[in-house]
């Protein structure tokens, strides 16, 4: 796995959560600072330019086999057929901002309004899907 150079590498007991390519991968560098939390860019796991062109159900499969989260901003994953089958058969806990078109800023409160929650979520091995927005957690999948 390439963390990047001069990336820190997960602590013992950490949770990863891939950060999907939708989102900057300093999300997942700002992760890496909180306690129990460990993010990794796709394009930093898979290279940028394979990142770019992977499919949605690679990496949730590979997420899921390696008993990791996903965050995203892609509410709609949850309503491709093949995308929800690869969430619930391959176990994959999927934490997804609930409005793409908010910004940064309004995102950044949103997803820090919910970490602890998410890393909560994280410790139990069933697949969720969850809708995150600033009024509360939507679950498609709890």
């Amino acid at each position: 796995m390439n963390t990047g150079s001069g990336r820190p590498r997960p602590r013992k007991g950490d949770h990863i959560l891939l950060v999907d390519r939708c989102l900057a991968p300093e999300v997942a560098y700002e992760i890496c600072k909180m306690d129990g939390l460990h993010g990794i860019p796709l394009r930093d796991h898979y290279g940028d330019i394979t990142a770019q062109a992977l499919e949605d159900i690679t990496f949730l499969t590979e997420a899921g086999r390696r008993g990791w989260g996903v965050l995203t901003q892609n509410p709609r994953m949850w309503q491709v057929p093949q995308e929800r089958a690869c969430i619930i058969e391959n176990h994959v806990r999927v934490f997804s901002l609930d409005d793409p078109n908010a910004s940064r800023t309004l995102k950044g409160i949103v997803l820090g309004r919910h970490l602890l929650s998410i890393r909560r979520r994280l410790r139990r091995p069933d697949p969720c899907f969850w809708r995150l927005r600033l009024q509360g957690i939507r679950k498609d999948l709890a």
